[in-house]
Order: C-alpha cells, then sequence, then structure tokens
C-alpha cells in the first residue's frame, strides 16, 4: 500500500527530491512533523487574535507532541 502512495505521488507531480524526502522521514513522521506546524499556526492565530492564554496553551502542544515522538522512537530503537 505504501508504494501505492508513492505512485499517486509521483503521478501528480510530485517533485523526486520530495519523494525522496518523503521516503526517508516516513509518512507517520511527516504527518507528525504537518501536525506540529498546525498547532504552531493555530496557536499563533490565536495569540494574535487576542487570546493570548488560549494560544499560549495550543502552542504548547507541539513541543509535547515532538517529545512524545522522540521518547517513543527512543523505546522503539532500545527494542
Amino acid at each position: 500500500m505504501l508504494k501505492q502512495s508513492y505512485f499517486f505521488l509521483n503521478c501528480i507531480g510530485i517533485n523526486p527530491l520530495l519523494m525522496n524526502f518523503i521516503k526517508k522521514i516516513g509518512p507517520t513522521n511527516l504527518f507528525m512533523l504537518a501536525l506540529t506546524a498546525l498547532i504552531i499556526v493555530v496557536a499563533e492565530y490565536l495569540f494574535l487574535r487576542g487570546d493570548e492564554l488560549h494560544g499560549i496553551f495550543i502552542g504548547l502542544w507541539a513541543p509535547t507532541l515532538l517529545g512524545i515522538v522522540i521518547f517513543i522512537k527512543q523505546i522503539k530503537n532500545e527494542r
């Protein structure tokens, strides 16, 4: 199934360098990176809109998410 998704990306004209990057980091890590970027954008939006406390609260999710991902990778590598 993973090869099919890479085939789809190739068919819609994704740059081969980007394809290699996606293959190298993996689709799960790419999803987590995109989710982290989305969290940062939402936190900035809330903060700049004037809802500063909610913006800070949501902004703290990004490093927490990245920390959990690193922790899971370390456990996976130890096994």
